[in-house]
């Protein structure tokens, strides 16, 4: 594969060149920090503009052209990354040399459509296409809290740093929906489009030059700012106790949350020790959690752990029955307790690294995967995926149990089933 970046004064275009694949895959970022009272708009505009458009006005049309051009794919997305929201447009095609010549200007000219000249009338985007957004995303909205793993760690979020974006609803909320007209609409589908900082990024076996010449034929001039910040958040500050939170709710069974935070890491650290001590604390069947907590006590139905890199943090989630709650804290806090005190051996660690290795050449398997490495090392610096296979294995137990003394609880988060009985939740 070959990299290359190219600036054009009001965007970037980024190039991934491979033969391994037959199709071309291309991402469009716009790029923005996170304001809070935009999140439900942005999200609405990101349904809008791939609902119909000034040449395709309805569903069917759409589906017409889509099928006319050897069904090709279209997305879009809204995604948080650290300080920045991230409104991502994706489309896949096949390769023109496996359909007829002139199909990539036809896609692009299909998804310039698509994004610059959306369904308007009179400076406001279609009532019909309005309304049926807004009430999708409403009933989105309205059904949140009936996905209590979703609703746990949002509520989680809240606890550990309320007034930070970490905390910020980003399914959107009724009462900003209720704010967002057509005219409205359009003025902020105009901000981004002038103002967001903006990223091409395609991958495939393409000619280049010619994807340049399109790409700039496809984008309206407006003069952008590019520069960027780090996308990582501040350092959560640790509580002297950690919080205890409880909240009654109509589920089949109760879900947990703690959030663990993390004092300063080397970049080293966060893209490759944590990896390894997350995976043997709680990445799969056979973490220190998943064994003690669910398989030798049998007090929750699920467990794991994930980490966030941007956000500085560690989560673990469960699914348990709200009785056993004390005692799964304390397992918990003992497993975290063992991975401090180096309670684990080299063939953990091995198993990590195999594991983590396997994940890195999945990724070299899909186009998908592999831009979204490029993106990763474009935004967040972090180390392209076969690098990581390589700094992977300089990763020892001395520099987990290091990392170890990084992590302290800081918030833990009780959703508790409906019909279960009353117990004492403290320590």
């Amino acid at each position: 594969m070959e990299y290359s970046k190219h600036h054009m004064n009001r965007y970037r275009i980024h190039f991934v060149q491979t033969d391994k694949f037959k199709t071309i895959n291309v991402k469009i970022n716009f790029k923005r920090k996170i304001e809070k009272d935009e999140i439900t708009i942005r999200r609405f505009l990101s349904s809008i503009l791939l609902n119909s458009s000034a040449k395709f006005k309805s569903e069917r049309e759409l589906n017409i052209e889509v099928e006319n051009l050897y069904n090709i794919g279209v997305q879009s997305n809204v995604s948080r990354s650290g300080k920045y929201s991230i409104l991502s447009f994706s489309m896949n095609l096949l390769n023109e040399k496996y359909t007829e010549e002139g199909m990539l200007q036809k896609s692009f000219d299909f998804l310039k459509e698509l994004l610059f000249y959306p369904n308007i009338e009179n400076k406001q985007f279609s009532q019909d296409s309005f309304d049926f957004i807004k009430q999708s995303i409403k009933e989105e909205i309205e059904s949140f809290k009936d996905n209590p793993n979703r609703y746990s760690r949002y509520r989680l979020f809240e606890e550990t740093s309320p007034e930070s974006i970490l905390s910020y609803p980003y399914s959107g909320t009724l009462e900003q929906l209720e704010n967002i007209t057509p005219e409205n609409l359009y003025e902020y589908y105009q901000s981004v489009i002038e103002e967001d900082m903006l990223d091409i990024f395609v991958i495939g076996d393409i000619e280049e030059e010619k994807i340049k010449s399109i790409i700039e034929n496809m984008i309206p001039f407006y003069e952008r700012n590019m520069e960027t910040e780090r996308h990582d958040l501040r350092n959560i500050e640790n509580r002297e106790e950690e919080k205890i939170v409880t909240e009654e709710g109509n589920y089949n069974q109760s879900n947990l949350a703690i959030s663990l935070t993390l004092s300063p890491l080397t970049e080293f650290e966060k893209q490759y020790v944590l990896q390894i001590f997350n995976f043997i604390f709680g990445g799969g069947s056979e973490s220190k959690l998943f064994q003690i907590v669910r398989e030798k006590n049998s007090l929750c139905y699920s467990i794991g752990a994930s980490s966030m890199l941007l956000d500085h943090l560690v989560i673990v989630t469960a699914g348990i029955d709200s009785k056993s709650f004390s005692k799964a804290i304390k397992l918990i806090k003992q497993c975290l307790e063992d991975m401090k005190e180096g309670k684990f051996n080299e063939e953990d660690i091995a198993k990590a690294k195999t594991t983590y290795i396997n994940g890195c050449q999945q990724i070299l398997d899909s186009p998908v995967s592999i831009l979204n490495n490029f993106i990763s090392k474009e935004y967040l610096n972090l180390d392209l995926v076969e690098e990581k296979m390589k700094q992977i294995q300089k990763v020892d137990k001395e520099m987990l149990i290091n990392l170890g003394q990084k992590i302290r609880i800081h918030t833990i988060y009780l959703l508790k089933g409906g019909n279960e009985n009353e117990e004492d939740t403290s320590n």
